[in-house]
């Protein structure tokens, strides 16, 4: 509990959480709430995910092991803001909202394994104890703060709030990197 690195993990999970279940939870209601998914697909939003999720995961597993990982987390969160995040708000299409969908959870499936791993031999029972239940508050408060944001400014904005979890998982991991260095 007195690494740095560990806390640096534990804010990139906090982070990764946050933007998933934020995703998970919202990006329906801003596709259906701006025509951009119909409500006969809508209800497969989710599925699309963790099928991402599950396809990216058995690939890193099996096929393309990562081999430097704060390198890997790195890439994953450009992918995760600068691609893919981006292009979700900016999809107009059903065909594209549900593509991009894929790739955002594609390109975040790896983020939580990897900084878990990452934490090595820091992790205890107490360790784990702690840094799982704090990265996973990120999924109770930024889902939250979207609501509140969407309530007073309006789900465009909500959602765009949830750039700052997706550039706190780009921050974490090159803060995580250059301590490792």
């Amino acid at each position: 509990l007195k690494s740095k690195k560990f806390w640096l993990l534990t804010g990139l999970l906090f982070c990764q959480n946050a933007a998933e279940t934020s995703v998970t939870g919202w990006m329906v209601t801003y596709f259906k709430g701006n025509g951009i998914i119909s409500g006969s697909l809508s209800p497969y939003t989710v599925t699309v995910m963790w099928g991402a999720t599950l396809i990216a995961r058995l690939l890193i597993a099996f096929v393309i092991p990562i081999k430097n990982s704060y390198s890997a987390m790195i890439k994953m969160g450009i992918g995760c803001i600068f691609i893919f995040y981006m292009g979700l708000m900016m999809a107009s299409t059903q065909t594209t909202a549900i593509l991009l969908l894929f790739a955002f959870a594609f390109a975040m499936a790896g983020m939580n394994p990897t900084a878990v791993a990452s934490a090595g031999r820091m992790t205890s029972a107490a360790s784990m104890g702690i840094m799982l239940p704090a990265a996973s508050s990120g999924a109770i408060i930024m889902p939250w703060i979207i609501g509140m944001v969407a309530e007073h400014a309006g789900i465009e904005i909500g959602m765009a709030s949830n750039i700052i979890p997706c550039a706190g998982m780009l921050l974490f991991s090159v803060a995580v990197k250059r301590l490792k260095e």
